[in-house]
């Protein structure tokens, strides 16, 4: 079973929006940086995914989804770093308070494959409630209309967690 086969996965079916007209917002993009490199950040979720596929021992196919899943949250990590840029500011690792990424953000040991992957539903779910308030508290289209493509692919996510416990 390839969960990232089916068209609704795919870039081609909804592309990302185009970044134009954004204008320079202190307030805002310091409370980006949470999504682009905070504690529970696309930063943090890629060297999650990276990990647990590294250290998984269930099968290939739960590695492959997990490597695919930490590219495709690479890839956001990518636009988050082009937003800060568009926003005034330069892409540094650390949360909104200046608060540095560190290493303890990664959960580095489960007891179960269902753990792990009832953890990772839980971080996709974070994730979405930050980019909905983060929706709330910016009144540039262009920024609303790529936090919610990404808030698709999060969404996504969930359901092919969602299949894997089911499937294991």
């Amino acid at each position: 079973m390839d969960f990232f086969d089916n068209n609704s996965y795919s870039k081609e079916a909804e592309p990302y929006p185009k970044m134009e007209g954004i204008k320079q917002d202190y307030k805002f993009g310091r409370r980006l940086y949470n999504s682009y490199s905070g504690t529970t950040s696309e930063l943090t979720t890629i060297l999650q995914y990276i990990n647990e596929n590294i250290s998984c021992e269930t099968s290939t196919e739960m590695k492959n989804v997990l490597l695919k899943i930490a590219i495709e949250e690479m890839h956001h990590l990518k636009i988050l770093g082009d937003l800060l840029v568009k926003l005034g500011f330069t892409p540094y690792y650390m949360g909104s308070r200046n608060n540095k990424w560190c290493s303890d953000n990664v959960k580095y040991k489960f007891y179960s494959t269902d753990e792990m992957l009832k953890y990772n539903i839980e971080g996709e779910k974070d994730a979405i409630r930050e980019y909905k308030n983060l929706i709330e508290l910016t009144d540039q289209k262009c920024i609303k209309n790529l936090l919610r493509r990404i808030i698709k692919d999060e969404e996504n996510h969930i359901k092919i967690f969602n299949s894997l416990q089911s499937y294991e």
